[in-house]
């Protein structure tokens, strides 16, 4: 069955354009207007994917993000800002309100499909690995696949206890319980400065054990500021490499 995704844009012109390039690609499109209409869509219809423009009336993009990551009843449905602009703080601001990708406008067609298909294809793997949860004590991947903030995120949304053992360049672990990060480890560091060392890893595998094992708590901010700070470190990672 194709995907559904919401196209968000106060442009009629560039909503037209997204629905005709996604619709005969095979999508079911929704749309809206602005980013209050985006999210009301969104709890009703709850899309496998939503593409917004950032800059929009009564609630822009950024907000939109944090709305459906906090408030939503799909958190982590993947998110792809349209920006017109090169705008490398804004950009920051995106990934840290929990944006997947960034395309520029125009849109290209070919590269919007090749990333609505990367991140539908990913999603499609959080969502065997959150089944495996229910009926199964471990799981195991590839960090090519799925990346560590993906996988906390869905432990947390989750609200599950365990160890995340990390294997690459690096190694550690992370623990949670009742979904919320309470430790973490390398060789040479120890806490939230243990999850920035782990987060930048593209490669490499992970286990995930449910347990309710004894561990010290060295992770003091909430998890939602760890995993914004690490979606920066991640953007700012990867600028680097490109």
């Amino acid at each position: 069955m194709a995907g559904k995704i919401l196209i968000v844009d106060d442009n009629p012109s560039v909503l037209k354009l997204l629905n005709i390039s996604l619709s005969k690609a095979g999508y079911n499109i929704v749309e809206a207007d602005n980013g209050e209409t985006a999210f009301e869509v969104t709890n009703k219809e709850h899309p496998d994917l939503i593409i917004s423009d950032i800059m929009m009336p009564q609630m822009d993009g950024i907000e939109l993000c944090w709305m459906i990551r906090e408030n939503s009843e799909v958190p982590l449905v993947p998110f792809i800002f349209l920006t017109s602009f090169d705008d490398s703080e804004m950009e920051i601001r995106g990934f840290r309100a929990g944006a997947d990708e960034y395309l520029s406008k125009p849109i290209d067609r070919k590269e919007l499909l090749e990333r609505v298909e990367e991140l539908l294809e990913r999603t499609g793997k959080l969502k065997t690995i959150e089944d495996t949860t229910e009926t199964k004590k471990a799981f195991s991947g590839d960090l090519t696949d799925l990346s560590i903030v993906e996988l906390v995120q869905m432990l947390n949304l989750n609200k599950k206890s365990g160890i995340l053992r990390i294997e690459g360049e690096n190694n550690g672990e992370i623990y949670l319980k009742n979904g919320q990060l309470f430790g973490a480890k390398t060789s040479t560091k120890t806490g939230e400065e243990a999850v920035y060392e782990l987060v930048i890893l593209t490669e490499g595998t992970f286990n995930f054990e449910l347990s309710d094992k004894e561990v010290d708590q060295n992770i003091k901010n909430s998890t939602m500021n760890v995993i914004m700070e690490a979606c920066r470190i991640m953007d700012e990672n990867r600028h680097f490499n490109e």
